[in-house]
């Protein structure tokens, strides 16, 4: 009977371990991928600038800047003539001009860069101005004066 009655309370026992509260565990998780972007709209002016006359802080584009870098981001801007309206064909015939990227002046005998730092969602819209002095057309060779100017985004 001894032997029944532990064999009972050994019964009774595994069977109350094993109903023992257990727990488990849920992990939600999403992932936010990175958004960079860039997109420049220019100013009807832009592709027909009066050379002849002088222009200040004339609003010749319009950038989008995109980001959701948890570390910042940074604009570069480049000029492929080094802040230097060329000739398409007499590279010696220029007109030096100047540029603002929202209200700051723009080093273009570089690449000039741009930084902000803060961790944020930003979608935003920046002015882009020339400067420069007008030059006579009877002093100018006859033909188009361009630059390219490149707008890069880029995480911090």
């Amino acid at each position: 009977m001894k032997r029944m009655l532990g064999l009972i309370g050994l019964i009774t026992l595994s069977t109350t371990s094993a109903f023992a509260a257990t727990t488990g565990n849920l992990l939600l998780k999403g992932t936010v991928p990175a958004v960079l972007s860039i997109a420049v709209a220019p100013e009807a002016v832009a592709s027909n600038l009066p050379l002849d006359t002088t222009q200040t802080d004339t609003k010749v584009a319009s950038v989008n800047e995109v980001s959701n870098s948890n570390t910042g981001y940074q604009v570069a801007i480049s000029s492929q003539n080094l802040g230097m309206l060329v000739h398409d064909s007499v590279t010696s015939s220029s007109i030096n001009y100047g540029l603002k990227y929202d209200g700051a002046a723009v080093d273009l005998s570089s690449t000039d860069t741009f930084t902000f730092g803060t961790a944020a969602s930003v979608d935003v819209n920046k002015d882009i101005e020339i400067s420069y002095t007008g030059v006579p057309h009877a002093n100018l060779i006859q033909g188009n004066y361009t630059d390219t100017v490149t707008f890069t985004i880029s995480a911090n």
